[in-house]
């Protein structure tokens, strides 16, 4: 099989379609396009979701707390607590599993999060560090929480820039392939890409967003101004467009003339020949409004760069415009440009 995360077809047929039927606790599990499961807890609801950092080299502490605290932060909601599970290969050493320890303690730390269990093993089935975690957050009830899917008509909004992780990754784990090929200070810029790639501060904006007119729902909330967010993980920009509007069962057109890259990002990817649009990006948030105005002007007030680079279609087409202006078929996701490199 290639390497990579499964194809929504493989997903569907090999994982999701086998497994059981959710109990009456649960009121969404995880699929494709949504990240997290809803479970009842009492009179609120907890939000859970896990990830695996299997790119991330000696950088996989970091990122393994930001990939999945930053699917909770697409919820709506801070994220509470996170379990870590660390697999080491027999090539490691123990300043090795110090180091990533301690590298989520500190971004844990930094976003607020406890760290509340996990599993760590050396093990011969490995021959790098994987690292996964699980993250969970408690959406209480009388507070705003999101649609849960995209409607026809919602702008596609993303925060910062794209290609900010996969850009990370490259600078920090594999210098030597782009060292006298760009810049100095893009390399050392990039290495220092970590500070960005939580969107946890800017999900938790857009959650607190009550819509206009909003009532209060049968279950005790209230609806987001935000219908949907997504971190971009594998498979970048248009793998999350895709995964966005599928979940949705929409259409969805992406500008790519609009997706905002730094030039550091940028010019790491030109001298790779990988593909930034499919670079995986978290530190950028995807979001599904029909009130940008609003989202943006609430974002920035607080820090965060936002810009519209799509539209949620009634068409049932996912489509990007390309850079010569022309429409074409945005395919689903496949292998992200990063295993290119590593």
């Amino acid at each position: 099989m290639k390497i990579g995360k499964l194809t929504d077809e493989q997903l569907e047929s090999l994982v999701l379609s086998r497994l059981p039927k959710l109990s009456k606790n649960t009121l969404q599990g995880a699929g494709i396009g949504a990240d997290c499961a809803w479970v009842r807890v009492g009179e609120d609801m907890m939000v859970t979701s896990s990830d695996p950092i299997t790119a991330g080299g000696t950088k996989s502490g970091t990122l393994a707390i930001h990939v999945s605290c930053n699917d909770i932060a697409a919820c709506g909601i801070h994220p509470a607590g996170i379990l870590i599970v660390i697999i080491a290969p027999p090539s490691a050493t123990e300043e090795d599993i110090k180091d990533i320890v301690i590298q989520a303690s500190c971004e844990a730390s930094r976003l607020g999060v406890d760290i509340v269990g996990g599993h760590t093993e050396v093990s011969d089935s490995v021959n790098k560090f994987i690292v996964i975690s699980t993250a969970y957050g408690i959406a209480v009830k009388g507070s705003s929480i999101p649609l849960g899917r995209a409607m026809p008509g919602d702008k596609l909004i993303i925060t910062k820039t794209a290609a900010i992780e996969g850009t990370y990754i490259v600078a920090n784990e594999h210098q030597d392939k782009i060292y006298g090929k760009v810049r100095d200070e893009y390399i050392t810029e990039a290495m220092g890409y970590s500070d960005l790639i939580s969107v946890v501060k800017e999900g938790s904006i857009c959650g607190s967003i009550r819509a206009r007119d909003a009532k209060v729902r049968e279950d005790g909330y209230y609806r987001s101004a935000v219908d949907l967010m997504h971190d971009v993980t594998e498979g970048g920009v248009f793998g999350a467009a895709f995964e966005m509007a599928d979940f949705s069962r929409t259409g969805v057109i992406v500008d790519k003339r609009k997706v905002p890259f730094t030039d550091c990002s940028k010019a790491i990817c030109d001298v790779l020949d990988i593909d930034p649009y499919r670079l995986i990006s978290s530190g950028a948030l995807m979001i599904a409004t029909s009130e940008p105005e609003t989202v943006i002007e609430r974002l920035e007030q607080n820090g965060v760069k936002a810009t519209v680079i799509g539209e949620f279609t009634d068409s049932g087409k996912a489509e990007y415009i390309d850079l010569d202006g022309s429409i074409r078929p945005l395919p689903p996701p496949g292998a992200d440009e990063i295993y290119k490199v590593v």
